[in-house]
């Protein structure tokens, strides 16, 4: 499945506005969300490439504060849906003495849980065939009601059919829905997709997976064609419908804050292989930028500290 950088690449989910305390009782924010991440790190690493957010924000003051982070990374805004009297998805971090941070959320009634109304999908559907890549994970399908999820799978299986690469990030959030629904939704999400991009810690989570080959065997077995199974500090395990498994490992770094590990991993590794890059190689990529990633606080690293694209990984 080689590629080519033509067309754009569309990240669908939830940015929400982070607060974070800083010194003298201020709290400093950042717009913050996986598909958000990713959308982020992979203008970054591929700046030629337009990447557009689909979502919906409000209209109020927050939801303008994310659009202005948006703007500042050049991610395009123009598939979000604006609601009147909407409001964005809000969290804040609290970090303990020991370095570990908790996180409160204010989400219930984001505005990004009613994108995909009958006007906003006539907008995407009159745009669907410049997208090269549709990103979507198991938090976007999350927070959106069954027919909402319906039609974001039937935007992604166009996709797939006019050639178009699905990926699909598995990040199972346990607080935002039940496991039989969360399994019936990635499962039919799975089948679309042409790229799983799973945490094994989150397979385990969802179906109680003994073993990385096993998680490796059931993703496959839904027919997906290419599979990357996340490892953590043990790297990723790649393979798909028709090839025997193999093991990139990771970088060793000490990690200072492992938020977005996941994320910017899925934006090195796309981003190689819409290069041409095997799997195996844009694996490797993906290990370094989620090392570089981890090395630093926060979600969202300096640009200057990522990898570039152009270096052998």
């Amino acid at each position: 499945m080689n590629g080519h950088m033509s067309g754009a690449f569309w990240s669908a989910g939830e940015c929400m506005l982070e607060l974070r305390p800083q010194s003298h009782g201020t709290l400093a924010h950042a717009a913050a969300g996986d598909s958000y991440n990713t959308a982020v790190y992979l203008k970054r690493l591929v700046p030629d490439m337009p990447v557009r957010y689909v979502s919906a924000l409000g209209d109020d003051a927050m939801s303008g504060l994310i659009r202005e982070h948006m703007r500042d990374e050049r991610i395009d805004d123009s598939l979000i849906d604006i609601r009147a009297g909407g409001t964005a998805g809000l969290y804040a971090i609290a970090t303990d003495a020991n370095g570990e941070r908790r996180f409160t959320y204010w989400r219930a009634q984001s505005a990004a849980r009613g994108m995909l109304s009958a006007p906003h999908l006539a907008q995407l559907g009159g745009r669907l065939a410049e997208c090269r890549v549709l990103l979507l994970t198991g938090i976007t399908l999350a927070i959106l009601d069954d027919e909402r999820r319906a039609a974001l799978l039937s935007l992604a299986a166009q996709v797939r059919a006019a050639g178009g690469w699905v990926a699909l990030d598995n990040n199972y959030r346990p607080a935002l829905w039940d496991v039989a629904t969360a399994r019936e939704w990635m499962d039919r999400a799975a089948q679309v997709c042409t790229h799983a991009l799973f945490s094994f810690d989150d397979e385990v989570l969802l179906h109680g997976d003994r073993s990385p080959a096993e998680a490796l065997a059931r993703i496959a077995a839904l027919g997906v064609p290419e599979v990357v199974l996340k490892l953590g500090a043990d790297g990723c395990l790649i393979g798909g419908a028709a090839e025997h498994a193999a093991h990139v490992p990771a970088l060793p770094v000490r990690a200072v804050d492992t938020t977005a590990a996941g994320d910017s991993f899925n934006a090195g590794y796309l981003a190689q292989r819409l290069r041409g890059a095997s799997s195996v190689k844009a694996a490797e990529f993906g290990c370094a930028v989620a090392a570089a990633v981890v090395t630093h606080p926060g979600a969202i690293i300096p640009a200057a500290a990522l990898p570039s694209l152009n270096t052998e990984p």
